[in-house]
């Protein structure tokens, strides 16, 4: 019993601390969004959006990447971006 309420504290206090990252990175640029192929009205929104003010979204390499340039200086994701899952690293939502 003790050992799962140490497991619960220190995994609540972890994930406190990486919420406050990701409110930080946030401000970065415009945010994510886990939509990969958006219909009706989402995607007219997002059509209607200039491509530097849209939400990052999975597998849309080119969009993610000029706005990574334009917000950060730089195309290519940072080690901070990346979350090791598995095998192969994922970028971590923010």
């Amino acid at each position: 019993m003790l050992r799962m309420s140490l497991a619960a504290l220190l995994l609540s206090t972890g994930m406190m601390f990486v919420g406050s990252g990701a409110a930080e990175a946030a401000s970065n640029g415009p945010g994510r969004l886990n939509v990969i192929v958006a219909r009706g009205e989402l995607k007219q929104q997002i059509e209607s959006t200039p491509i530097v003010e849209r939400p990052n979204r999975p597998l849309h390499f080119y969009g993610n990447a000029v706005r990574r340039k334009y917000y950060r200086g730089a195309s290519l994701p940072k080690q901070s971006d990346m979350a090791k899952g598995g095998e192969s690293p994922v970028v971590q939502p923010k």
